[in-house]
């Protein structure tokens, strides 16, 4: 252990929280506050500090709308939110343990690194070193507007959210090893806007050297529609000044936080409709993210890939009709039933890109369906999520969920945790215990993750599958080969 729980990194010395075998170092400054002049730019180096600084307590996350449907903030908002969190069992003395990184999801509208789901305790306990990462969302992590190009070192802007993850795995490859970790062996995982956040790491220049394995759960790049340009987005960012009444980016710095989002607000989302997301900038994104994936121009790494069984959302006005163009499939099955189709779609495009890593490329791949389902909610997006970090004890209830865990849910949370710990640790999910969970291209099936694991013979796992994931093959096939963009 440490001694005092006292670990020195870069910018000075943490006191940490001890937790048992474990200590917790919470709050933890990857980069200076984005504040003021810092506001719409990329990370800045955190400072340095005099003395012992406590990491005993989680810090702000970051600024996001709230109390839309009378949900309550879990803590502080602030912009100041460049803080992550790290659990660690290691030492001084210890032998370095692996690092895994996680991304919150929330649409890159919202999330915070201090969601009790992804508490790192346990895993610590088991011999990670697990860190936890909060990074701008929203109008904060990714408005667009013309005057970004001479402010920014890359001539576009944008991506400030990412930027703040590539910021923090840097950060990770300085210092971890104080705290445990080994440099060498690092982990990034997410879940939904964290998994295309995994994605998006995967093919940016800025980041392939900073990590070595990857957990895709729930988010893909793959549907056109993400392509968005920087050029494209910086008419929002124009439209925001307007709205405003400020005549340039530096005019709207000075507007305080609380009026772009906070309780029952969100002008981008309600008054501009326009969510600010991750763009083609041609440097942190060269081209778009999906086609760069399927094309191979990314990082060829070992990748633990999956999907739940009863997730996805609609696209809007003639999200059918364009789907199912776009496919080549019939409209017939899905009419009226449009979010019948986004779980049948969003399943879809998993698969495909699971076949096409390990035909296409025969990159280490292992395919996963989470299927316990929870009542009428069935296996719904982001269930599996307190299963992988054994947290299933601090989820509370909710006015929008109320957990129904059994001793058998404990069991299960740790088949699958230890499906997880051992890919962190090896990059192979196989280990004593557990049942055999083949690469994707020694099998056809894929593992289904339900209170028993098992591989199943076959990749459908819905009637319409048998149109709608040979469809999607072919069209992001195509995509592969050049032959389409789209």
């Amino acid at each position: 252990m440490f001694d005092r729980n006292i670990v020195t990194c870069a910018q000075g010395a943490l006191r940490g929280k001890p937790d048992g075998e474990v200590t917790a170092f919470l709050g933890v400054p990857f980069a200076a506050p984005p504040i003021g002049e810092n506001r719409w730019r990329a990370p800045q180096p955190a400072a340095k500090w005099y003395g012992v600084r406590s990491a005993e307590y989680p810090r702000a996350a970051p600024m996001q709308a709230y109390g839309m449907m009378g949900q309550e903030p879990q803590g502080e908002l602030s912009e100041d939110c460049l803080y992550l969190h790290i659990w660690t069992s290691g030492g001084s003395d210890a032998e370095p343990q692996p690092v895994f990184v996680w991304f919150y999801g929330g649409s890159y509208q919202m999330g915070r690194a201090d969601d009790p789901r992804i508490h790192g305790a346990e895993l610590a306990r088991r011999g990670i070193v697990v860190v936890t990462v909060n990074y701008r969302v929203n109008v904060f992590g990714f408005l667009c507007h013309p005057d970004m190009r001479d402010e920014s070192p890359y001539g576009t802007g944008g991506n400030f959210g990412t930027l703040d993850q590539i910021a923090s795995l840097q950060w990770i490859q300085d210092n971890i090893a104080a705290f445990g970790g080994d440099p060498s062996r690092v982990t990034i995982a997410g879940q939904s806007a964290g998994s295309n956040s995994v994605n998006t790491l995967m093919v940016s220049p800025l980041s392939r050297t900073l990590f070595h394995r990857a957990i895709n759960q729930s988010g893909d790049v793959f549907q056109p529609e993400r392509d968005i340009h920087f050029e494209q987005s910086c008419q929002m960012g124009v439209k925001l000044c307007e709205y405003f009444g400020c005549a340039s980016l530096d005019e709207l710095r000075r507007v305080p936080a609380e009026k772009f989002v906070g309780k029952q607000l969100d002008v981008m989302g309600m008054e501009l409709h326009y969510a600010c997301t991750p763009v083609i900038d041609g440097v942190v994104i060269p081209y778009a993210q999906g086609n760069m994936l399927l094309r191979n121009d990314c990082m060829q790494i070992p990748i633990l890939l999956g999907a739940n069984q009863d997730e996805g959302s609609g696209g809007g006005p003639g999200y059918i009709q364009r789907v199912t163009e776009r496919l080549g499939i019939s409209q017939e099955p899905y009419e009226g039933k449009e979010m019948l189709l986004a779980r049948d779609y969003w399943y879809s495009r998993h698969y495909a890109w699971a076949r096409i890593r390990t035909e296409a490329y025969n990159l280490p791949t292992w395919f996963y369906v989470f299927s316990r389902a929870d009542g009428d909610l069935g296996a719904q997006h982001g269930a599996e999520i307190p299963y992988i970090f054994r947290t299933l004890d601090r989820i509370e209830p909710s006015i929008f969920y109320t957990p129904h865990y059994t001793a058998e849910d404990y069991a299960f949370a740790d088949q699958i945790s230890g499906y997880w710990e051992n890919f962190i640790k090896t990059g192979n999910p196989n280990g004593p215990g557990l049942p055999y969970w083949p690469m994707k291209n020694e099998s056809q099936g894929h593992m289904e993750l339900d209170l028993v694991c098992q591989m199943t013979e076959g990749d459908y796992i819905h009637p319409n599958d048998a149109a709608i994931c040979p469809a999607a093959y072919r069209w992001m096939k195509r995509r592969a080969d050049g032959l389409s963009d789209q």
